[in-house]
């Protein structure tokens, strides 16, 4: 088992899946709502699973939703030593997950340190991708198997697959 890490899921389906799987995986899990109101209640936070635009139907609401929830928990992630952020997202080919995957690799351009990374929408893959090290990939998507399907456009080496923190 790696490093034990305080996990937030926000949104107000909980994934209990998701959480089930992280707390036997040895981390501490918390739900918040996506509007950000137990913010000020964490002491700290390692790894945010941020649902903010995976239900959303439109791009424009996708875009602000998951934006607001990163907004909202960054200065407590820039205090992590090894900060994780899952933005789930919805099908592929919906106009909710390209507006998650173009926040996910503006952010991740922004703040190198963290690794920020969206996924599909899968318990499994959610939480493979919110056990990733520091030097675990940044700016992609995942699908379920783990595969990076979109990555962000750069002269950037492609990421590398997923490893646990260690």
């Amino acid at each position: 088992m790696g490093r034990m890490a305080a996990v937030l899921i926000t949104g107000a389906d909980e994934d209990a899946e998701v959480a089930r799987r992280l707390v036997h995986a040895g981390h501490t899990v918390r739900f918040a709502p996506l509007d950000g109101a137990s913010a000020e209640s964490l002491d700290s936070l390692d790894v945010l699973v941020n649902t903010g635009g995976a239900g959303e139907e439109t791009f424009e609401a996708a875009v602000e939703s998951t934006a607001r929830v990163l907004q909202t928990y960054l200065p407590l992630l820039e205090r992590s030593a090894s900060a994780v952020v899952v933005n789930v997202s919805g099908p592929l080919d919906s106009p909710s997950a390209a507006a998650v995957n173009l926040v996910t690799v503006q952010y991740a351009k922004t703040f190198p340190r963290m690794r920020i990374n969206a996924v599909e929408q899968d318990a499994a893959a959610i939480v493979r991708m919110a056990q990733i090290g520091q030097d675990g990939p940044t700016g992609a998507y995942f699908d379920a198997t783990g595969t990076a399907l979109v990555i962000r456009t750069s002269t950037a080496a492609p990421p590398r697959p997923p490893t646990s923190r260690s």
